[in-house]
């Protein structure tokens, strides 16, 4: 292809439609796709309607469109792929298949709000179309994150912020600033006071806008509503006496929260004698002990480092992030140091956060006294937000009370230590650019060469089962004179094959961080270069009668599109041989707690009804997940596209309010592969709108719709 649209005016019309449309067909089969377009789009242009075409020619043209569009999307040429699809779209305006295609490609380039309207459209134009469906789904859970869910349905903490905010009122303290309002709980709850006057200032488009509409719903008034930064104010809004605000991340710092704090409490605030809620905040320290969480960090597998010869070198995640977010009640977790204060922060000391918010950062030596024997793998990090003197909330995973929208702040530590009772670690805690970091202060400093990596070649390697089964295959796919294709995101198949016979490996890298990491292993297993080559996708693509090993699953626990490779090599032979979906009845209060707002959790305001319209039916990405089976699995092989359907017996009555996915990988006959305790692979959950009351021994209808890569799974 020349990779570009043609100009119509570069050639010459002809009025005969026949004409074009044979030579737009004899493109197609030369796989001329510019050709083919042009005289498409000269076919189309000489009919009085382009819709007076056949459906049959619109198919050919839907499928051609996309075709071009994928191959300006690997060519990176956006000016030629844009004018390609709103050309079709002005041919065809309801082609609900290209509204999707580039409502996808839109989402893609992060031009999520364009996206949307035209996934909408797909979806308005086709309703059962499932691909728009889902990907208009993806859109939205992009314009609202799913902790939003998690926050409006604490009720602890709602309880909490919903007694200091009236505390404050009482007290007189009437005039309102609401930051980073969210979809505007908080400034409800203060607008409910007599005589109060609210701002509700929200950055987010989509959050602002619902806002909006909760207050209209909630018939509330005394509220206004801005879309703005609060940061960006360089002026005085309104009379202001109290700050209200909930920008904290489970590192406390990580939203600007004192940022924001400082700045509204000098650019907003018009009264001398002013309220700030929360009016302080206390920041804790620990060490722990967590295989789970350091196999998600840190090379560990003792077979993986054998195999590769890697006794010699440290593999860690490259991460952009300081700290990760987790639950810490998910893991089995021995907390080996005791537990030091860090900070003691009262938002009213101006100076005290101005010096926190330095320019050259803000340095602290923390020492922690071992409490016993172990390894410490980690920094674990809460806090307790006192949101006035006589109220505070707290995310300590050690007291019983704790509120549980926010999770916990770990910091892995490159170099685990091995620590006995009384040992003195020694970290250094910084704060800088409103993030929060902390060091370990190494007495031994090691001599390993040190490689970042993605954080999936650690947990591909750190996944025993993973590995047992990829030597397994080994065996079976050993052939000194075949060329292979390994496609995984880290290629261990394709090491342990050029390692061991002279045959030609090919990786498409995903991530370029992982090519120094690459090298090292084919240097320290004296793999010759020309026998493991590192390319990318589009040089893989004239590979014939090779032996394919793709990622069919991606980590997150949805299906990988690997249609277009399959197509462009030929007589290969394909590893997995086949993937079957497993799925099963369960009830989570997790899911409904990340995935649909109750508003008898937020006092009974209207807001569920305009939330949920973010939520949708799937929740991906689930490392863990406490729940309750209601069913044998049942298994769908992933052959073809349309609608299935499985029968169970339910094996626990109650209420049923998701259904559970994972994938068995069939790598050879004998070689399966199962993602449901991987530590690489996450699982899925479809949930429902509503539960489903059951009864032991009820039979229930499992139906799983299916187009390509997209499915959705309901009862």
């Amino acid at each position: 292809m020349a990779g570009r649209v043609p100009r119509l005016g570069d050639y010459q019309k002809k009025n005969n439609s026949i004409y074009y449309l044979k030579k737009a067909k004899q493109a197609c089969v030369k796989n001329d796709f510019a050709e083919a377009y042009e005289n498409f789009v000269l076919y189309f242009e000489s009919l009085n309607d382009p819709a007076e075409s056949t459906s049959a020619v619109q198919t050919v043209f839907t499928k051609l469109v996309c075709k071009m569009g994928a191959v300006l999307e690997e060519t990176s040429n956006i000016e030629e792929l844009l004018k390609c699809y709103i050309q079709a779209l002005n041919l065809f305006p309801d082609n609900y298949v290209i509204l999707n295609n580039l409502g996808a490609y839109m989402f893609k380039i992060s031009e999520v709000d364009i996206a949307r309207r035209y996934l909408e459209r797909a979806v308005n134009v086709n309703k059962n179309y499932l691909p728009a469906e889902i990907n208009l789904m993806r859109v939205k859970w992009h314009q609202i994150p799913r902790w939003h869910f998690r926050m409006l349905n604490d009720k602890g903490r709602n309880l909490a912020y919903d007694e200091a905010i009236r505390e404050v009122i009482e007290n007189g303290y009437k005039n309102v600033i609401d930051i980073g309002a969210g979809c505007g709980l908080l400034s409800l709850i203060a607008a409910e006071m007599p005589g109060t006057s609210v701002i509700a200032i929200e950055e987010n488009k989509q959050l602002y806008n619902l806002c909006v509409d909760i207050m209209k719903k909630n018939e509330v008034s005394n509220v206004k509503v801005l879309q703005c930064y609060s940061l960006d104010i360089e002026e005085v809004l309104d009379k202001c006496n109290f700050l209200v605000t909930e920008v904290f991340d489970c590192g406390l710092f990580g939203e600007r929260a004192l940022e924001t704090i400082y700045h509204a409490s000098k650019m907003l605030r018009t009264e001398e004698d002013y309220k700030i809620v929360p009016c302080g905040a206390k920041l804790y320290i620990t060490g722990i002990s967590c295989e789970d969480q350091i196999k998600r960090h840190k090379l560990v597998n003792k077979k993986s480092i054998k195999l590769l010869n890697l006794q010699n070198v440290c593999v860690t995640e490259y991460d952009l992030e300081p700290y990760e977010a987790e639950n810490l009640l998910d893991k089995e977790v021995k907390y080996v140091t005791d537990i030091n204060q860090v900070f003691d922060l009262d938002f009213y000391n101006l100076e005290q956060i101005n010096e926190l918010l330095s320019e050259d950062g803000h340095e602290k030596i923390i020492q922690l006294r071992c409490i016993e024997q172990g390894v410490l793998h980690a920094f674990a990090i809460w806090f307790d937000l006192n949101l006035t003197p006589n109220t505070y909330i707290t995310n300590n995973p050690l007291d019983d009370d704790q509120v549980t929208c926010w999770e916990h702040a770990i910091i892995c530590l490159d170099h685990p230590v091995e620590v006995v009772e009384g040992t003195i670690i020694t970290a250094k805690l910084t704060i800088k650019d409103c993030g929060l970091n902390v060091t370990l202060i190494e007495t031994e400093p090691t001599n390993h060469t040190c490689f970042k990596v993605s954080k999936e070649v650690i947990t591909f390697l750190n996944d025993q089962k993973l590995v047992d089964n990829i030597i397994a295959l080994l065996k079976k796919v050993w052939n000194a004179n075949t060329t292979v294709i390994d496609n995984n995101i880290c290629p261990l198949l394709g090491f342990l094959l050029a390692k061991t016979s002279p045959c030609t490996v090919y990786h498409p890298i995903k991530t370029e961080a992982d090519k120094a990491f690459f090298d090292y292993v084919l240097n320290v297993n004296n793999i010759p270069k020309e026998n493991f080559l590192i390319v990318n996708e589009l040089e893989i693509k004239g590979q014939n009668s090779c032996t394919f090993f793709f990622d069919t699953v991606n980590v997150d626990g949805s299906l990988e599109n690997c249609c277009l490779a399959k197509n462009e090599l030929g007589s290969s032979i394909y590893i997995p041989q086949s993937v079957t979906i497993v799925v099963q009845l369960i009830s989570s209060s997790y899911i409904d707690f990340c995935n649909k707002v109750d508003d008898d959790n937020v006092f009974g305001f209207n807001i569920a009804e305009f939330i949920n319209d973010y939520s949708g039916y799937e929740h991906p990405n689930l490392e863990r997940l406490m729940y309750k089976e209601h069913s044998p699995p049942v298994k769908f092989p992933l052959e073809g596209d349309g609608e299935k359907s499985k029968d169970v017996i339910v094996t626990r009555g109650g209420e049923t309010n998701a259904l559970l996915l994972w994938y068995e990988l069939q790598f050879y006959e004998d070689i399966v592969y199962s993602t449901l305790n991987s530590i690489h692979y996450k699982k899925t959950c479809f949930f429902f709108n509503e539960p489903k009351k059951i009864e032991l021994g009820d039979g229930i209808s499992i139906k799983m719709q299916i187009n390509g890569t997209y499915m959705k799974f309901y009862i």
